[in-house]
């Protein structure tokens, strides 16, 4: 939007300056909107380069445009000229400060504009009842430009608040409430969602359930509070390594965890699984040494379900339960 106003702006400079030259190089610096352009393209320029400094950069700007017009406002006074080319800019000054800081700081710097016009008006002397009308003309349009934008802006970040906030809940709402991962219902829709894409794509998609071993042991003897510690910890190293590569983790119920490998077939995910059951057993977890049992499945083809493929999954974690605990099958 910033690049909007300021192409537009001269825009007009080139229109105006084509059917009003100004004559020669020192003629022409005696304009205000020469000098709102220079600041303009040199604003653009820089912008260009460090597009991330948006807001430095348009403080410099605005900082260019107010001493500019500390300057312009007595001479066109002082010359009896028309304040149309100076009313242009700084209204589009207004917005764009609005536009950029925001409607709290949009607000301060407008006024800011509207004052030191006001108060180089006064320091210049009597005016005519037409010049008086002009400048009073320029400062309501401002004044106009400045309340609109401010009622515009408002409605905008009230709207992204509410959105972010919206948002917020919603994540939070898929989220269990101990391990910050995935809850059930949202880890279900994900399986869906990855068969689904596994399906339609023809690629591999592989299911890791993981059940921490002796869980109700670790509960009865330290309490539910080193219970839940243990749960983040293990969901914290499950996420840690499964999420740079797509990976999704959830927490199916219990001391029971399921890992989402999209794109990965069963012969990677058994190496994921293993080192996974690894990164758990040798280092200690809530200062406590625990292990889990692993199951791999991977989808099979068009007729999969995500029941069928979570229950071979299932299937294959018991089997290592069964075959000693602290394994991978």
């Amino acid at each position: 939007m910033a690049y909007a106003a300021g192409l537009a702006y001269l825009l007009y400079v080139l229109v105006t300056t084509v059917f009003s030259p100004p004559g020669g190089l020192p003629q022409s610096l005696q304009g205000p909107k020469y000098w709102a352009a220079l600041i303009t393209v040199c604003g653009g320029l820089t912008l260009l380069a460090a597009p991330s400094r948006l807001r430095e950069i348009s403080l410099a700007a605005f900082i260019g445009y107010l001493t500019a017009l500390i300057f312009e406002v007595p001479k066109l006074v002082e010359l009896g000229l028309p304040p149309l080319h100076l009313g242009l800019w700084l209204n589009l000054e207004v917005m764009v400060c609005f536009l950029v800081f925001g409607s709290r700081w949009g607000a301060g710097l407008g006024a800011l504009i509207i004052s030191v016009m006001l108060l180089a008006l006064v320091l210049g002397g009597p005016q005519s009842a037409t010049r008086v009308s002009d400048w009073t003309t320029v400062i309501l349009v401002l004044v106009v430009t400045g309340f609109i934008s401010y009622v515009s802006m408002s409605f905008t970040e009230r709207n992204l608040l509410m959105s972010a906030q919206d948002r917020e809940k919603l994540r939070a709402a898929r989220l269990d409430a101990v391990t910050e991962v995935y809850g059930r219902g949202a880890i279900e829709e994900e399986l869906q969602r990855a068969l689904r894409f596994a399906r339609e794509s023809n690629t591999p998609m592989s299911v890791i359930v993981t059940d921490i071993d002796h869980f109700k042991a670790v509960n009865d003897r330290y309490g539910h509070a080193t219970g839940d510690d243990v749960l983040r910890a293990v969901a914290k190293r499950l996420r840690r390594n499964v999420g740079g590569s797509g990976g999704l983790v959830g927490r199916w119920g219990g001391e029971e965890f399921v890992v989402l490998l999209p794109g990965i077939s069963k012969t990677d995910a058994l190496a994921v699984a293993e080192r996974l059951r690894r990164e758990i057993s040798e280092q200690p977890l809530a200062d406590l040494r625990v292990t889990a049992s692993f199951g791999v499945a991977a989808y099979r083809g068009a007729h999969d379900t995500p029941d069928q493929l979570f229950g071979r999954a299932d299937l294959a974690m018991y089997e290592a339960k069964n075959a000693g605990r602290n394994a991978v099958r």
